[in-house]
C-alpha cells in the first residue's frame, strides 16, 4: 500500500515561506564562506475536511540576509494560531532592525525569549530554531514540540542537562527544565521555556524540529536514526511524519529537518 493510500490524508498544510525585502537594502550573492542550510518539511492533516483546524500546526520558514555578513534563517513548528503570533513578534522585534553581527546572538535569545513568554502562561506548545551565518543556533521550546540536534550520529534535545560542554556555550536564560529527556508531555516540567545558542561545529549534522505527535511515539535517538541517511531533508521529514503515523500518533504531526552540508 503507497504511502498516499493510508486511511489519513495527508498533505503539507499552512507552510508559509515569509521573505520579508527592504527595499532599501541591495541584494547581494551568498557568501562563499556561509555553512550550506537546507531544510525540508512535513505535516499530517488529519483534519484535511477543516480548513484551519486549531488542532493542527504551522510550520514557518524565514530567512534574512541583513548584509554580505551577516544571514539568518529562522524555522519552526507550533500550533496554528500561535505559531502566527511567534512569528509576527519575531518580525516586529528582530527582523525590523537587525543588529549588527557582534549582537545578534544576544538579539535572538531576548527576542525568542519575549516571543514565547505568552505561551508559557498559556502552556502552549512550539519550538524553534534561528540559524546565523550557519555557524550558531537559537533553539527555543516549550511544551510538546521539540528540537533535537544530531551530532556525530547522537542525539541532543535542548533540554538535555549534558548540553553543556567545552565543545558548545550553549546557555540556559529563562526559567529551564535542567532534567534528562522527558518523555511524559504530562509531565508539569515540559511547560517550562528553554532558550539556548551554542555553535555549529564539524560534528552538527542536522536538526529536527518536531510536533507532540512525532514524539510521542518514537525516542529522540530513533528519530535521528530513522533518517540519519537521508541527504534530501524534505525526503526526511516526510520519512518522519510517515513512521509518526504508521505508528499510530494520536497527535498533530509536524516537522522541519535542517541540514548543514
Amino acid at each position: 500500500m503507497g504511502f498516499l493510500d493510508l486511511p489519513f490524508m495527508l498533505k503539507a498544510f499552512q507552510f508559509r515561506r515569509l521573505v520579508v525585502e527592504d527595499g532599501r537594502r541591495r541584494k547581494k550573492n551568498k557568501p562563499s564562506w556561509l555553512t550550506p542550510v537546507s531544510h525540508g518539511f512535513y505535516t499530517v492533516d488529519r483534519l484535511s475536511n477543516i480548513d484551519n483546524s486549531s488542532n493542527d500546526d504551522s510550520v514557518f520558514v524565514q530567512r534574512e540576509q541583513h548584509s554580505e555578513e551577516l544571514e539568518i534563517w529562522f524555522f519552526g513548528v507550533s500550533k496554528a494560531e500561535r505559531g502566527k503570533e511567534i512569528v509576527k513578534y519575531m518580525q516586529n522585534h528582530l527582523f525590523d532592525k537587525l543588529p549588527n553581527e557582534l549582537g545578534i546572538m544576544r538579539k535572538c535569545k531576548e527576542t525568542m525569549r519575549g516571543a514565547y513568554v505568552e505561551e508559557e502562561r498559556t502552556g502552549g506548545s512550539a519550538a524553534s530554531v534561528m540559524v546565523v551565518n550557519g555557524e550558531k543556533l537559537a533553539m527555543a521550546s516549550i511544551g510538546g514540540h521539540r528540537v533535537v540536534v544530531c551530532r556525530d550520529g547522537e542525539a541532543h534535545q535542548i533540554r538535555d542537562k549534558n548540553l553543556k560542554s567545552s565543545k558548545h556555550w550553549s546557555q540556559f536564560i529563562f526559567p529551564v527544565c535542567n532534567q534528562e529527556d522527558l518523555e511524559d508531555e504530562s509531565d508539569q516540567r515540559n511547560s517550562e521555556l528553554v532558550v539556548i545558542t551554542e555553535k555549529i561545529n564539524t560534528d552538527t549534522e542536522f536538526i529536527i524540529i518536531g510536533s507532540s505527535g512525532i514524539w510521542e511515539v518514537m525516542k529522540n535517538q530513533e528519530a535521528i536514526n530513522l533518517i540519519r541517511h537521508i541527504e534530501d531533508p524534505k525526503e526526511a521529514a516526510k520519512c518522519l511524519a510517515k513512521e509518526a503515523l504508521n505508528r499510530i500518533s494520536k497527535s498533530s504531526i509536524s516537522c522541519v529537518v535542517i541540514r548543514f552540508d
